[in-house]
């Protein structure tokens, strides 16, 4: 036990021992105004209480104080002894106070005592021998005489001697026995007070370790200590993982908020696509009506031509009759003018009187003349027109090829145009559902965005747990870790037991 945890406990002690002196002392006073020997009981008190006050004063805690109270003690009980006239209740007062000195927890201080007492009943067993004094009165031989031989006296030494030799021995083991327990206690004090101000590395010896209560509480310390540093590593742990929940959150968020603005920006799109492809479907159906319109058109065009080719093939045909009758018209002015001029000759040869049927005859050539002109003029025009007609007739039937490729282009287009209707009409269904699934995606993504706000919470209560944990670890200061092969733990191999064992070796 080191001097300075001791030293508390003694001057404790000091100040318990004016108790049983202020009784003791009291009591020769009461005892002293009875056998008129009060002035022995004051003078005494004169003489050695200020000064064993002084000491105490001047150099507290320290084990010669104790030494002193002893003296002082053992003589208020030899006080005691002269005034009560060596009455044998008067000498149990030395077992009292001798009993009272164990507070000390030093057998050295109750030996002290012993001695000082030894040294009372050898002084006054001599002087009752060279006949100063007689305390044993009564307590030797018939108990009326007062002359004692030297055995008697001795006798009489050596049986009070041994009883305060038993007293000394049992008390000095009882002390001892009691400084160990006081030793456990001021060191688990000393602990405690340490422990309470965060020192939990506070060391002993391994003699101090050797004590039961000491070994309990550095088992408790290394199991205390290991559950803080568990925690400091936890709350370090959390710490870090914290710090990394806050990077992985911020990237995360980034990340939401990236794709929420690329889910805006494809809603976006996809509705202008959805009212786009709606227009171009509108479009494709107001286009494909035209083209059937064409077709139909066209259709009702085909119709027309072929009716001016019939209409052509008609008035060739008209054209070959007028031909005819133009060759008819021929030969009739041919004979007409072959008439006219058998009637001139007969008129040439009628003479006089044939003059005017001449004449007629004459008028009658030229109108022939004039028929063959005016037929051959209708000659060459039905030329033209028959030469108009074929040229039409194959421009017509040239139109009604161009109309049946136009027909057949337009029915082409109008079938290309349903099918792009229909593709447009399922191009803009799979609008409306991408335009969904990212209204879906969005929301999910608003939700996520929550999620991870509220993560981020729940990791900034974590990170403010942990820095808690830290700031409340770090208030300890913790022995270090022992480690065994490659874990680093605290040793919390169970002391109890061995200084237990050690503790009842030393007891026997």
């Amino acid at each position: 036990m080191s001097r300075q945890l001791f030293a508390r406990h003694i001057a404790h002690a000091d100040r318990l021992m004016w108790l049983p002196i202020g009784l003791i002392g009291a009591l020769c006073l009461i005892v002293g105004s009875f056998t008129q020997t009060l002035w022995i009981a004051i003078a005494y008190a004169l003489a050695t209480l200020p000064l064993a006050a002084w000491l105490q004063w001047k150099w507290p805690g320290l084990i010669f104080n104790g030494f002193i109270k002893a003296a002082v003690m053992m003589g208020w009980a030899a006080v005691l002894i002269e005034q009560s006239g060596g009455l044998i209740e008067a000498h149990f007062s030395i077992f009292i106070l001798l009993a009272a000195l164990i507070l000390y927890s030093d057998w050295r201080v109750i030996a002290f005592g012993g001695l000082v007492v030894a040294l009372h009943h050898a002084a006054f067993s001599w002087l009752q021998h060279l006949g100063y004094v007689h305390l044993y009165s009564g307590m030797v031989g018939s108990g009326h005489d007062h002359d004692h031989s030297g055995a008697e006296l001795v006798a009489c030494l050596l049986m009070h001697g041994g009883a305060v030799v038993v007293q000394v021995g049992i008390l000095g083991y009882l002390a001892k026995v009691l400084s160990r327990t006081v030793a456990e206690g001021l060191h688990v004090t000393r602990f405690a007070h340490k422990a309470g101000k965060g020192h939990l590395d506070t060391t002993f010896t391994p003699q101090q370790q050797r004590l039961p209560a000491v070994a309990a509480v550095l088992t408790m310390r290394d199991q205390v200590a290991g559950s803080l540093h568990k925690t400091q590593a936890a709350a370090q742990a959390a710490s870090q993982l914290s710090e990394q929940l806050f990077c992985a959150q911020d990237t995360l968020s980034e990340q939401i908020a990236r794709n929420v603005s690329q889910t805006e920006k494809i809603s976006t799109n996809a509705t202008q696509l959805a009212g786009l492809t709606r227009d171009t479907a509108m479009e494709s159906q107001h286009v494909r009506r035209l083209a059937q319109d064409a077709q139909a058109a066209m259709e009702e065009n085909d119709r027309q031509v072929n009716a001016l080719q019939d209409m052509m093939h008609q008035l060739a045909q008209q054209a070959d009759s007028i031909s005819s009758m133009l060759a008819e018209i021929d030969h009739i002015t041919f004979q007409t003018n072959l008439l006219a001029l058998n009637a001139s000759v007969e008129a040439a040869r009628a003479g006089e009187q044939g003059r005017g049927f001449a004449v007629v005859a004459s008028e009658v050539r030229k109108l022939a003349g004039n028929t063959q002109q005016t037929a051959e003029r209708i000659r060459g025009n039905v030329e033209d027109i028959t030469r108009q007609t074929a040229s039409g007739v194959t421009q017509s039937q040239a139109a009604s090829a161009t109309t049946h490729r136009l027909e057949a282009s337009f029915a082409e287009v109008a079938r290309r145009l349903g099918s792009i209707d229909g593709a447009l009409q399922q191009q803009h269904q799979g609008i409306d559902a991408l335009e969904h699934s990212v209204t879906e995606i969005h929301d999910a993504l608003e939700r996520s965005n929550r999620s991870v706000s509220d993560a981020h919470e729940m990791a900034e209560k974590l990170s403010n747990t942990a820095d808690t944990l830290l700031e409340a670890v770090s208030g300890f200061h913790l022995p270090p870790l022992r480690v065994s092969g490659s874990v680093a733990s605290l040793s919390v191999t169970p002391r109890t037991a061995l200084a237990e064992k050690d503790f009842i070796a030393d007891k026997q």
